[in-house]
């Protein structure tokens, strides 16, 4: 007898997905681990921004079941005043033909789009279609975030009347913290699950250090204003001394490209694998002075065992979970990171880690099984 054919989905993203060296990226492989211990097969419409080449395509071919690479035409333009985007002027209108034909095709249960301003591609699809969409930040009056940091609006900020017509068009959407799912469901959307961002385990909390080895922090992140931003500030405050009490610094992705090396400062670059990074600290920092969505470099060190000290931008959308401490600025993070580089044991602050870990573990249990739940509803 034959077997029945798997429920097939249809992933669309405009991200780089392999290597997965940013927080979006990440977020996505979470779903897609979701979708496929579900059994779903999932297939790939890559709406290509962040380059192609060999190893990508062989990569992508090798994970999904069906790849089709379109180039961005999307215009991308911002109106003026205020940093307003149109959903109109970021959606690109040549996904509708190729995400049909993959429908012809394939025959697809569920398609994913990633971001608000991809929300009209849904009209390529019929209404037993089941219409997902990951949000990743609420993008209502996101500029002034910036302004507020004393950087200018970058990237995609728009009304709540926009936003709100692209959340309209999805049968689910996906907030990456509960606050911002609450904010969603607070304007009437009544299809929000909220789904925080985790991954499996990786290295236990107590590894011990290396003898002879001093006090090594580590910040992984992308080259993005708000990285940036918050590493400077952090660097004033840390490589005046020189580095306090002999410890160091290790700074991973892409932000390494605007910075100055500095003493007691390593810049790797790109990690291809993020247990050795990890493995090699003994505290994760994030700095953070602003922004919005959940950090992600907040809690993946959570995932290698590293406890991770942050500022309250930092841990946004996670205070409820976190036991770990929260510092209000780089000052007050370098002021408390001497007094471990001093001696002070980190026993206390591992333990913290585990806690907040194993909190986040339980939140993300229940929120995974709503969301699976609601899929065996309407598949």
């Amino acid at each position: 007898m034959l077997s029945a054919t798997p429920p097939r989905a249809l992933l669309v993203t405009f991200n780089r997905l392999v290597p997965a060296d940013q927080g979006n990226a990440r977020r996505i492989h979470q779903l897609l681990r979701i979708y496929r211990s579900q059994g779903w097969e999932v297939d790939l419409l890559y709406h290509e921004e962040e380059g192609i080449d060999v190893g990508l395509s062989a990569a992508l071919l090798a994970q999904f079941g069906r790849v089709l690479v379109l180039p961005s035409r999307a215009r991308r333009t911002v109106e003026r005043p205020g940093h307003v985007c149109r959903v109109a002027d970021w959606f690109d209108p040549g996904l509708l033909p190729a995400a049909r034909d993959l429908h012809r095709l394939r025959g697809y249960r569920l398609v994913h789009v990633n971001y608000v301003w991809n929300a009209p591609l849904f009209a390529a699809f019929g209404p037993s279609v089941i219409k997902v969409l990951d949000t990743h930040d609420v993008f209502t009056d996101r500029a002034q975030r910036y302004r507020d940091a004393g950087l200018a609006p970058q990237w995609f900020s728009t009304t709540a009347e926009e936003e709100d017509a692209g959340l309209a068009q999805a049968d689910a959407v996906l907030a990456i913290q509960r606050e911002e799912g609450e904010a969603f469901a607070a304007r009437g959307h009544r299809h929000v699950h909220y789904l925080p961002y985790v991954e499996p385990l990786a290295r236990p909390f107590y590894a011990p250090r290396p003898a002879g080895r001093p006090l090594t922090l580590g910040y992984l992140g992308s080259g993005n204003d708000w990285n940036i931003r918050s590493l400077d500030r952090f660097l004033a405050q840390w490589t005046p001394a020189p580095t306090p009490r002999g410890a160091l610094l290790r700074v991973a992705g892409g932000v390494c490209r605007h910075l100055l090396a500095a003493p007691g400062v390593t810049l790797l670059g790109y990690v291809a694998a993020l247990e050795d990074f990890y493995d090699t600290i003994d505290i994760a920092i994030n700095p953070m002075v602003g922004g919005s969505g959940l950090k992600i470099k907040t809690v993946e060190p959570l995932t290698y065992g590293k406890p991770v000290l942050t500022t309250p931008a930092g841990v946004q959308g996670l205070t409820h979970l976190w036991r770990l401490p929260v510092v209000a600025d780089a000052a007050e993070m370098v002021a408390l990171l001497a007094t471990y580089a001093e001696g002070r044991a980190l026993t206390d602050l591992r333990e913290a880690g585990r806690a907040s870990r194993a909190a986040l573990d339980a939140e993300y249990t229940a929120q995974r099984g709503a969301f699976t739940q609601w899929l065996a509803t309407r598949g």
